[in-house]
């Protein structure tokens, strides 16, 4: 999340329009690097969510007493 927030930092004072070829390609390998780790965020809250329901499930198996 920090790189995320890093990004959008760098982004923030930069002017609207950027007409430099190495500009463009230095902000497509960021979108690139950002895609990434939205990527890995979306795999971890599957997980997440995953565990939540397994440990909910062994709670309603679990005799209660």
């Amino acid at each position: 999340m920090s790189r995320i927030r890093s990004a959008l930092g760098r982004l923030k004072g930069r002017a609207p329009v950027v007409s430099q070829p190495a500009d463009i390609s230095r902000l497509h390998a960021e979108i690139d690097e950002l895609r990434a780790e939205i990527d890995e965020l979306r795999v971890d809250s599957r997980r997440v969510a995953e565990l939540y329901d397994l440990v909910f499930e062994r709670l309603r198996e679990q005799p209660k007493g």
